[in-house]
């Protein structure tokens, strides 16, 4: 949101706080402000609807974690929407390319497994338990960010001949580019050094599928 949203929000906050019998005051408002000015309006007010619409807990007037969780997904979801990108990686790309993911979660996760390489590595049979690591550990980053991670994710190639001065390809960027070259300029820590900018954009896979949760 933008700070020409926060008459519309802050109407919005009021309105809801009728609804549930609750005086919204201005420091509580700001708190609601600061937690949620990351997404879109229309994104925070169909949240609050889905909330308010939800026989489980529309009963009661919604915190900002309730709100994040409509928009962004439980912290199960999110994992097993990555671990969807992930896979996906694998099977198309595979352990020789570097390559680098739009969520700097996957890139925390995927180190402390081991690295790319070491993941696709794993056997058809090892793979749900792969998985299963997977999921736990970037549940675990949801709820504790890491310090650090990853700029990008080091492939056989990269690693076998990126310090005998061979041209190395940019990482593939995997998902939203954008987002991907995000990562890697925020990322705290790398194996190699990168050799040249990720320009013209590698965009992989356009749009990778991603499992959805039955919600019914």
């Amino acid at each position: 949101m933008q700070p020409n949203d926060i008459p519309k929000f802050t109407a919005m906050i009021a309105g809801i706080g009728e609804l549930y019998g609750k005086v919204i005051s201005e420091a509580l408002t700001d708190i609601y402000w600061q937690a949620l000015k990351r997404f879109e309006l229309c994104d925070v007010q169909r949240a609050f609807q889905v909330h308010i619409d939800n026989p489980d807990c529309g009963q009661f007037f919604p915190k900002p974690a309730d709100v994040v969780r409509f928009i962004e997904g439980s912290g199960e979801t999110k994992a097993l929407h990555a671990w969807a990108k992930v896979e996906k990686a694998i099977s198309h790309i595979g352990s020789y390319q570097s390559i680098a993911f739009d969520d700097p979660l996957i890139h925390a996760a995927l180190d402390d497994m081991g690295g790319w390489i070491k993941l696709c590595s794993t056997t058809i049979d090892e793979m749900p338990f792969r998985a299963n690591e997977f999921q736990k550990r970037y549940m675990g980053f949801v709820n504790k960010p890491p310090e650090r991670h990853p700029k990008y994710l080091c492939g056989i190639t990269e690693r076998d001949n990126g310090k005998d001065g061979y041209a190395i390809k940019p990482p593939l960027l995997i998902g939203d580019p954008e987002k991907a070259e995000q990562v890697m300029l925020s990322g705290g820590s790398t194996d190699l050094q990168i050799k040249q900018l990720s320009k013209p954009i590698h965009k992989l896979l356009d749009q990778l599928p991603i499992a959805t949760e039955n919600t019914a």
